[in-house]
């Protein structure tokens, strides 16, 4: 009798086990397990705006506070560009204000991007991987490409590798960066390239040439189709580039830990960023604790209205 119970129980537990990966497999759309760079939940609203006058009307017309006021007070809308007035802006407060405006909310919602992707890695690696030729191995294996992870996704070190190259970036140092970079948004990279964290590129057709280049220089100053992608590009290169293996590891400590990801202790590992190496750092942590993203600690994304009627009514759809 024991025994039959036992049996029970376990194959009672397999029909869970299998209905909880059936019900989250039919959460997740086709196209985002085709695609690891498309989101997975995330409600997006596209803006534009040609002049500085017209961006702080479209601010203005949905409703978008500025400082946002506590949690859940950014609107998840993306602006393509920057106005191509936005670096004759006179005042100076005006002009770091209305870059932070536009940037915070790109910032994120790529941050929720890699949240929602981290997730799912993670219940994806906990036990036995996927079938090969399922749609979620196609995804586990596309990632694991995008992430410059090579070797057995059986194998615990590659596994670990996917989830320390996998994570946020806080957004008050992805802010500070962008800041430096442009200038607050008002270089030529930023208004011309999209470009708002300086990465290079020797592709010949893919960046614009620096004014005070060496002359046996090659690089170019990476450009990119919008301002999206340019946080996107800059997120993957502190996820995966060589030089910042000492960030990633100090990451997954706080992580370990329990501890919230800081964006002050974490910027003090990206010496390798800048060749100002120390100087960019404490230039770094300075925009940080500055009054103007010292007030962004709590900002988080607000629901689109047509979103938060889909989860309202749909109980069951993964929040």
């Amino acid at each position: 009798m024991k025994k039959h119970s036992i049996a029970l129980l376990g194959f009672g537990l397999l029909t869970l086990v299998l209905i909880t990966a059936v019900v989250v497999a039919a959460q997740i759309p086709a196209h985002t397990l085709s695609d690891p760079e498309t989101p997975l939940a995330t409600h997006t609203k596209k803006v534009s705006a040609d002049t500085v006058r017209a961006l702080d009307s479209v601010f203005e017309n949905i409703d978008y506070d500025w400082p946002p006021a506590g949690q859940q007070s950014v609107p998840p809308l993306t602006l393509d560009e920057l106005p191509n007035d936005f670096g004759k802006i006179l005042s100076v407060d005006k002009r770091r204000e209305l870059f932070l405006r536009a940037l915070l909310p790109i910032v994120l919602i790529e941050n929720q991007r890699l949240r929602e992707q981290r997730e799912l890695a993670t219940w994806l690696l906990e036990g036995e991987l996927p079938a090969d030729g399922s749609p979620m191995r196609g995804w586990l294996n596309k990632l694991a490409k995008q992430l410059r992870v090579r070797g057995d996704l059986n194998k615990p070190a590659a596994r670990e590798k996917i989830l320390l190259r996998l994570d946020e970036i806080p957004p008050a140092l992805a802010l500070a960066q962008a800041a430096i970079e442009t200038g607050w948004g008002s270089s030529r990279f930023a208004l011309e390239g999209n470009s708002l964290f300086g990465q290079w590129t020797f592709g010949k057709t893919k960046g614009l040439t620096p004014k005070n280049r060496d002359a046996d220089a090659t690089h170019l100053v990476a450009s990119f189709p919008d301002l999206r992608a340019s946080v996107r590009a800059y997120m993957r290169n502190l996820n995966t580039g060589n030089a910042y293996h000492e960030f990633r590891t100090f990451r997954a400590i706080a992580r370990a830990n329990g501890e919230p990801l800081r964006a002050y202790e974490l910027a003090g590992h990206l010496h390798r960023y800048s060749a100002r190496g120390e100087n960019y750092i404490t230039e770094i942590r300075r925009i940080i604790r500055s009054p103007a993203i010292a007030a962004l600690a709590e900002a988080s994304l607000a629901l689109l209205e047509n979103e938060r009627d889909e989860r309202s009514g749909s109980p069951g759809e993964r929040s």
